[in-house]
């Protein structure tokens, strides 16, 4: 069998056998857990990889909706601190402790990761377990599980599948984020936050989107009740901008 199709039915297996966990429970941090929200973020990746610096050679080409993160929001104590939005985006765990150390996962699971993640030169998932992952005390095989999960109902919803039917076309602003809020039956419409830069050609292309869940209903996700406003505005993209394709 085929290295993509063997890690591809990897993926598949672990999303569908988290999916009732993530139905039933959330992932509950032993560490700061008193923060409001996650962000929930999911790439473009023929966008993301067309733009700043791109993706490494060996950067798979599907799926076309990767994994960058999930992120808590600021814990309680770091507010009454002080510590602003743009400071605690800025750092993360640094806060607390900083670690490079990978994350304990098997050799399944990192596959798995890998072929969902961007590949940069700068190990995108051990930056991710270092900056919002490690401070919390999450368990780092249960933590990327989910995520994997997560990813996945996004991708086969019918948001997901409306992304990907766009692929090379040029979309309105006020299409995708109207498809989003009918997929998910949620009036809230700052739940979600595209993400958009310019590629080599000089092209405004989609690179990320960023989904904002209420910590509380983590394990309703992605369904309506679970998703929650973003308190700050993060959207980049223009009017109406590209959906790009593989180049």
């Amino acid at each position: 069998m085929h290295a993509y199709r063997r890690s591809a039915l990897v993926v598949a297996f672990l999303a569908l056998a988290l999916a009732p966990a993530i139905a039933a429970t959330s992932l509950r941090p032993a560490l700061h857990g008193d923060f409001a929200h996650y962000t929930f973020a999911l790439t473009w990746q023929p966008g993301i990889c067309s733009t700043d610096g791109g993706c490494l050679r060996d950067q798979p080409r599907r799926p076309l909706i990767g994994l960058h993160g999930l992120w808590a929001s600021r814990p309680q104590q770091l507010i009454r601190s002080g510590v602003t939005d743009p400071q605690w985006w800025s750092k993360g765990c640094d806060y607390y402790v900083r670690s490079s150390a990978p994350p304990r996962l098997d050799a399944a699971l990192q596959r798995a990761l890998g072929d969902v993640m961007p590949h940069f030169t700068h190990s995108l998932l051990v930056h991710e377990y270092d900056k919002h992952v490690q401070c919390f005390g999450f368990d780092p095989a249960a933590f990327f599980t989910t995520e994997l999960a997560m990813r996945h109902a996004v991708a086969e919803s019918a948001f997901g599948r409306y992304l990907m039917a766009q692929t090379g076309h040029t979309v309105a602003h006020a299409a995708v984020a109207n498809r989003f809020r009918l997929a998910f039956s949620t009036d809230k419409r700052g739940s979600l936050q595209l993400q958009c830069g310019r590629n080599r050609a000089g092209q405004t292309v989609l690179t990320q989107f960023w989904i904002t869940i209420r910590t509380s209903e983590l394990g309703a996700f992605p369904r309506g009740v679970s998703l929650v406003d973003s308190p700050v505005n993060e959207d980049t993209c223009p009017a109406t901008f590209r959906v790009p394709t593989w180049q």
